[in-house]
């Protein structure tokens, strides 16, 4: 059986169809069109389907993606307030793909996190979507923030993030040559 996903965008919009390398053959009548929710005298109240997801974000497709890839044959409705998919919090996204090192060792969200970054770039990979892992440099400005800095290094550690490393100063200034670090000495004990 072919998957459907239908989804409903503002008080009263038609489905749109085709997410493209997320749903195959996910929307839409044999015809590939579509399907309309609304109009043509067919209520979304009317509608019927085994599972609604409210929230046609990053989280909401993504698990509705999941929901088709593990159950084909489920009719699923993604509901979304606003006139299109992912315009809310998911389009204001600065597209940084977290690491983990905040997050206590052993939460769930660390896990989380940790290997979520890693079936991203996995996923990215396997449809040919373009990303840059650039990393990030967290600095200490005072010598005060030394301990927070190596306490956020061991975390980091502890979660299992990834190509972690303390760099020095001068390596600091060859990413950014601008950013203000305080001087420390060539090793911090680890």
């Amino acid at each position: 059986m072919v998957p459907a996903l239908r989804y409903l965008v503002g008080a009263c919009g038609r489905a749109r169809g085709g997410f493209a390398g997320g749903f195959p053959g996910a929307c839409g009548s044999a015809s590939g069109r579509p399907r309309p929710l609304c109009g043509g005298g067919r209520s979304a109240s009317t509608s019927s389907f085994d599972i609604v997801i409210v929230g046609g974000g990053i989280v909401g497709l993504a698990s509705a993606r999941a929901l088709i890839l593990r159950h084909p044959s489920l009719s699923i409705g993604v509901l979304e307030k606003e006139k299109d998919l992912a315009v809310h919090q998911t389009g204001h996204n600065s597209g940084v793909i977290h690491s983990g090192i905040y997050y206590k060792p052993e939460s769930l969200k660390a896990k989380l996190c940790v290997q979520g970054a890693a079936l991203l770039y996995e996923y990215c990979q396997q449809k040919g979507i373009s990303y840059k892992q650039c990393g990030k440099l967290i600095v200490a400005v005072e010598q005060e923030e030394i301990p927070r800095l190596q306490a956020l290094y061991e975390r980091g550690l502890q979660n299992g993030v990834q190509g972690l490393r303390l760099i020095q100063q001068e390596d600091i200034k060859k990413k950014e040559p601008y950013c203000r670090v305080y001087f420390f000495p060539k090793r911090i004990s680890s």
